[in-house]
């Protein structure tokens, strides 16, 4: 028993040789590592250049085994194809990489998990193929190491099982130096299977500036065209909740869209439908339902959209409509160009739209055909509105009993029913040619339709004022001393020569003038006494 008893003796001795074994194997690690280090340092900046073709600075780097192998740094910066008059295409303030030890050695360098804090994708003016230009590599100042984007083809790529950035952003940056970028904030980014030969799947939320709201996406992106990042692969599905449209001066309401999208940055066709319970112009200030079903083609790079077809019912009203909104050089805000159309819609929602009060003053079946600017720049809508189109309104009725009233008279004494006998209120037809500028409306054959008068104006109508001005005639069926009674026909005989019309009947020139709520109409006596005019 007491041979078998480990002496102290053999114990230290055993204690000490494993203190060397120890001390050897940690030696070699160390040694290996030391090796490791700069040679992961390398493969990680070649894998980042050859899988974005980007000047790639780093300002620190470091590379560890134990616990685990990870990669960590900060001040990453890719300058796409070496560019130095714009922002680098990418900066993150710090990243971490994680991967297994088979992942660090293999290639491509695969990396199982990378976490990103403060990406931001930065699009120069005009988007990320404008002014593209290789150049030799240099630091230019960075303290980090820089890669040429000419042996870039040669390097290894880069596999990253998942991506995780919790604060994102991408800015579109303005032609104009003096103005700030277009900014989309992403509060939670992550993407899955970031590889150089397949799309990785991705799920976002981010802000949407203008109209400010929450947009939800999820989809696929990729593989990311290193030469051409326009024209990297997207498609998706989104869901845009709670968009205040008072951010975009002179609209208002709560806009709620949900769509589908796919094509490359450049060019992504996106179909959706739009929803707005209390749509509101400035100028109305009432609220109406707007539904829309849209097509559209969108630039990622730069926000620029072209509307394919927009088919939209205002309340009761369908609205169609296609063109562009794009930004222009060197001005704030986007130019709107559209051609809408209504076909046989009511007057009392487009009023309700335009006309601050509580009742529209007319109703009937109204059509537009239309062309609609609305330039960039500041100032309201109203101010900034130009339109140039047709429009006819059938069935019309003034909701004013007052104007009803008087519309009902005039009609039955153009047709020489001088009685004070009531009937139905009768129905008026409009048409006219009109332009918009400077929040002016110039109408131009005008033509203002009942049974037994016709009223043909040439005038303006401002839209902040309402103050009208308006020449024209007054077509009746009947002679002047048919549309009265008593002294006033003996008159109508009298002179009606000078007001003679078409058939027999009477042609009266007048004016109108004041405003929407007080009009005043007369006779142009100046015009009636001038012959020829």
């Amino acid at each position: 028993a007491d041979d078998a008893a480990p002496s102290p003796r053999r114990s230290r001795t055993g204690l000490v040789v494993l203190g060397l074994l120890l001390a050897i194997c940690g030696v070699t690690m160390l040694s290996v590592i030391t090796r490791l280090t700069p040679h992961l340092r390398d493969r990680v900046l070649q894998a980042l250049n050859g899988r974005f073709h980007s000047q790639v600075q780093i300002e620190t780097l470091q590379v560890g085994i134990f616990p685990t192998p990870e990669i960590t740094g900060t001040g990453l910066a890719l300058r796409h194809k070496g560019r130095t008059d714009v922002e680098p295409l990418i900066t993150v303030r710090s990243f971490a990489g994680r991967a297994g030890l088979a992942g660090l050695i293999a290639t491509p360098l695969s990396l199982s998990s990378v976490d990103l804090d403060a990406l931001t994708i930065h699009v120069p003016p005009g988007g990320v193929r404008m002014g593209e230009r290789t150049t030799p590599a240099a630091r230019d100042g960075s303290d980090g190491p820089a890669v040429s984007a000419r042996s870039s083809s040669r390097l290894p790529s880069l596999v990253i099982g998942r991506i995780t950035a919790r604060q994102a952003r991408v800015e579109i940056a303005s032609r104009d130096a003096r103005k700030l970028p277009r900014r989309f904030d992403i509060h939670d980014l992550v993407m899955n299977g970031f590889r150089p030969d397949a799309p990785a799947s991705f799920t976002a939320s981010l802000t949407n500036p203008m109209p400010r709201g929450d947009i939800e996406t999820t989809g696929e992106f990729g593989p990311w065209q290193a030469e051409d990042p326009a024209q990297t692969a997207i498609r998706g599905r989104f869901a845009f909740r709670n968009a205040n449209l008072d951010s975009i001066k002179g609209l208002g309401g709560i806009l709620t869209s949900l769509g589908e999208y796919s094509g490359v940055l450049e060019r992504i066709a996106v179909t959706g439908e739009t929803d707005t319970p209390a749509f509101q112009l400035d100028s109305g200030r009432r609220s109406v339902p707007l539904k829309t079903r849209f097509r559209a083609v969108v630039d990622g790079t730069n926000g620029n959209t072209v509307l394919e077809s927009v088919e939209g019912t205002l309340a009761e009203t369908p609205i169609r409509a296609r063109g562009a909104i794009l930004r222009e050089e060197g001005v704030k805000g986007r130019r709107i160009a559209l051609d809408v159309s209504i076909d046989g819609g009511r007057m009392e929602d487009v009023l309700r739209l335009a006309v601050d009060s509580a009742q529209p003053p007319l109703t009937g079946r109204v059509s537009v055909a239309s062309k609609v600017l609305v330039p960039p720049g500041e100032g309201k809508v109203i101010d900034r509105l130009q339109l140039d189109g047709r429009f006819s309104l059938a069935e019309a009725r003034f909701t004013s009993y007052d104007v009803q009233k008087k519309i009902t008279m005039l009609s039955r004494r153009a047709r020489g029913e001088t009685d004070d006998v009531g009937g139905a209120s009768v129905v008026s037809n409009l048409h006219s040619s009109f332009v918009l500028r400077d929040g002016v409306l110039r109408l131009s054959g005008l033509s203002f339709a009942v049974p037994g008068a016709v009223v043909r104006l040439d005038g303006t109508y401002a839209l902040r004022s309402q103050a009208m001005d308006f020449k024209g005639d007054l077509l009746l069926e009947a002679t002047l001393a048919e549309t009265t009674t008593g002294a006033k026909a003996v008159l109508g005989k009298i002179f009606q020569p000078l007001f003679r019309g078409p058939k027999g009947g009477s042609k009266l020139p007048i004016k109108v003038s004041g405003t929407r709520d007080k009009p005043e109409i007369g006779l142009d006596v100046k015009r009636a006494l001038t012959p020829g005019d």
